[in-house]
């Protein structure tokens, strides 16, 4: 009686559905999530403590505006979003000329927006002190959100220089995606900011 020997399977590894470099940040952007969320917080506590109108005037004068420096700066960090995606999905396809191209101009854009931040920062209407709630608020906020987009420079300087030494490719880029994950956040933190402290004020100043 002959014996049939079922066929060999070879063994395949299994595979990695989520690495562990995104989903730590993951975890860390939920952190952040809670962080910039209690900043929030405490600005809509400062909104509902005035009821006479907020923001507090402030020598007659508007104290932020969202035009033209905020709403420029609103255009260039978004834009870096943009170009920092397009620069993930050339990597993705072993472009590398347009991976370096479009990491270079988020840099840039990144550079130009923190510009802009501190030359508002000093030539700003308001103070920070106890005197200036509103002042105080939007300075700990942007404040803040610069230090992360500070942050985020330097994590895109050091995979530009991942980059350089060959280490992205097709295959393996999770240190850039797990970067551009990051930058997007900032992003969308900026857009919130952008509508809550620059818009909202300046369209309807000392509403309730």
């Amino acid at each position: 009686m002959a014996v049939v020997e079922a066929p060999v399977r070879p063994h395949r590894r299994p595979q990695q559905v989520f690495s562990t470099a995104m989903m730590g940040m993951y975890i860390f952007l939920a952190s952040e999530v809670m962080f910039f969320g209690s900043m929030f917080a405490m600005y809509f506590y400062l909104f509902g403590s005035h009821p006479f109108g907020w923001p507090p005037p402030v020598k007659n004068e508007i104290p932020v505006n969202w035009w033209p420096l905020a709403f420029a700066n609103t255009v260039i960090l978004l834009s870096s979003g943009v170009t920092c995606h397009f620069a993930l999905d050339s990597i993705a396809h072993d472009n590398r000329r347009g991976f370096f191209v479009l990491l270079i101009t988020t840099l840039c854009l990144g550079i130009a927006f923190e510009a802009g931040q501190v030359y508002e920062f000093t030539h700003a209407h308001i103070t920070f002190g106890g005197t200036d709630p509103f002042g105080s608020a939007f300075f700990t906020m942007t404040g803040f959100h610069g230090g992360h987009v500070a942050g985020g420079l330097i994590f895109l300087l050091v995979m530009l220089g991942r980059g350089l030494k060959g280490h992205f490719n097709s295959r393996h880029h999770v240190g850039f995606a797990a970067a551009t994950l990051y930058w997007h956040f900032v992003d969308v933190v900026w857009v919130f900011l952008f509508l809550i402290l620059y818009l909202a004020v300046t369209a309807f100043p000392g509403s309730k």
